[in-house]
């Protein structure tokens, strides 16, 4: 078999690896207005039961995406999806601006979407919602609820993933529905997602990285950063401090340890991306001695 060219290989993953850590630091950004609301997703956000809660939640939609998929019913996902997701882009745009332009522009982002969803269209999207869901449940949970969530969500995505394979069919389901739940990095400039779709083996014009291997991680990264009194620095204009800043470069090593791994098949990305997050953060609390338990 003929090696993968370098430019198939190594600058999808690096785009990929950009976005996730993109998404950490525009949650960063996000922060400090949104903290300022009184929207939450849990009341007490040091309750070891948040994780528990937003896990029966996953599964859940799981489930209803599963069912939806066997009744051939994705119009159904598709449009649910679609304004769920609108609802997080507004989430976003309105920590930069009032209600009725943020609602104007997350209507014409929703639109955008539905006539022409193509690659960087989906990404968008995609990034602007991975954003406001991490920011929203990291300001809703203090770092050992999170870390208890990274951690079951890690062996989650291993057992769906390795074991069950539910998770391989539900991506694939849902991209072809045209659901935008996934980043799609292209291998190639003349790709198109509206034309090719998902593909298939070796013939597969992209690279595709679920939603949540973004948020999960960056809920620990905004939990440190509102919930811990410690050094604070600048990255590219964002403000983050120690503990933060070390989930970011652990959610990086993650990311590099999983770019290395099998492309020939599907890969749980989260106890990589996961494990790199709980590692950073707890090398950066150990260095700042400053407890998070």
């Amino acid at each position: 078999m003929p090696s993968e060219p370098f430019a198939e290989r190594v600058v999808p993953m690096a785009g990929m690896m950009v976005l996730v850590l993109a998404v950490q630091l525009l949650s960063l950004a996000l922060m400090p207005s949104l903290s300022e609301t009184e929207v939450r997703v849990f009341e007490d956000p040091e309750s070891a039961a948040n994780p528990f809660s937003y896990i029966i939640l996953v599964l859940g939609f799981t489930v209803f995406l599963l069912m939806a998929m066997r009744l051939k019913k994705g119009w159904i996902v598709t449009w649910v999806v679609l304004l769920a997701m609108a609802m997080g882009v507004y989430y976003v745009i309105s920590a930069f601006a009032p209600p009725l332009p943020s609602l104007l522009l997350s209507l014409g982002v929703l639109a955008l979407l539905h006539l022409h969803p193509e690659w960087y269209v989906i990404d968008l999207f995609g990034f602007l919602v991975s954003a406001g869901v991490g920011t929203l449940f990291g300001l809703s949970m203090t770092p050992i609820p999170a870390m208890i969530l990274l951690l079951v969500l890690a062996a989650y995505d291993a057992i769906s993933v390795y074991k069950t394979r539910h998770m391989v069919t539900l991506a694939e389901g849902v991209m072809e529905m045209r659901a935008p739940l996934l980043f799609v990095i292209p291998r190639r400039r003349s790709y198109s997602f509206r034309r090719e779709g998902l593909g298939s083996g070796e013939d597969r014009g992209a690279y595709f990285l679920g939603l949540g291997d973004a948020i999960i991680p960056t809920v620990l990264v905004i939990s440190a950063n509102w919930s811990l009194d410690m050094p604070a620095f600048e990255v590219l204009g964002v403000g983050a401090n120690l503990a933060a800043l070390g989930a970011i470069l652990g959610t990086a090593l993650g990311f590099l340890l999983l770019s290395i791994t099998s492309r020939d098949k599907p890969q749980a990305g989260l106890p990589f991306l996961n494990g790199g997050a709980i590692l950073g953060f707890l090398l950066a609390v150990l260095v700042a001695g400053t407890s998070a338990f």
